[in-house]
């Protein structure tokens, strides 16, 4: 029976992970989750490195290895929003809101037009919020842009007066407002 290898920094740990990107072996204390599969720190902190941020790995799920659990370590990529970033984020939010229900408004009647606007004013009510956190991501940060990214439309109903849409339209407008910010959360 052959043995398993072991991780490159911690010899005495035998693994079957190895890092996605250069096969060196790597335990569950190392790897960091990646797009496919995972990495060894080396590899991680050059992705990291070359994706300014936008790409770090954030918390690896426990890993089963020879009967034992073994949970990764969690990495810092700005997870943690502060009530000053927090407040930034709201308040340049709802100031694209405001805006985006300005633009809206007169395509109002629109039809499929005013979906699609609807869609495309959510993505950018949405990726405000993320610019005024400097691309910083939690889960208060996504549930802002996604409640503002809808707040467009209800901003924009309410300057065009309540009856000015159809009921099928203004259903629909919510959803694809929130469905064009949360292109800009998954990617987060």
């Amino acid at each position: 029976m052959s043995s398993l290898p072991t991780c490159a920094r911690h010899p005495d740990v035998q693994t079957r992970l190895a890092c996605s990107s250069c096969d060196t072996p790597i335990c569950p204390d190392c790897g960091r989750e990646a797009a496919v599969g995972f990495k060894c720190p080396d590899c991680a902190a050059h992705a990291d490195a070359t994706t300014s941020g936008r790409g770090a790995a954030r918390s690896a799920p426990s890993l089963r290895l020879g009967g034992q659990r073994s949970a990764a370590r969690t990495t810092s990529s700005g997870d943690g929003v502060g009530a000053g970033v927090g407040v930034r984020a709201g308040v340049v939010g709802l100031a694209a809101a405001f805006v985006g229900g300005v633009v809206l408004w007169p395509v109002l009647h629109g039809g499929m037009f005013f979906l699609l606007s609807s869609g495309v004013v959510g993505w950018g009510v949405a990726r405000a919020v993320y610019w005024a956190t400097e691309d910083r991501n939690s889960p208060g940060v996504r549930a802002t842009a996604l409640a503002l990214a809808g707040f467009s439309v209800a901003i924009a109903m309410a300057l065009a007066g309540l009856g000015a849409a159809s009921g099928g339209i203004a259903f629909l407008a919510y959803p694809a407002a929130i469905y064009g910010g949360w292109i800009v959360v998954r990617q987060r």
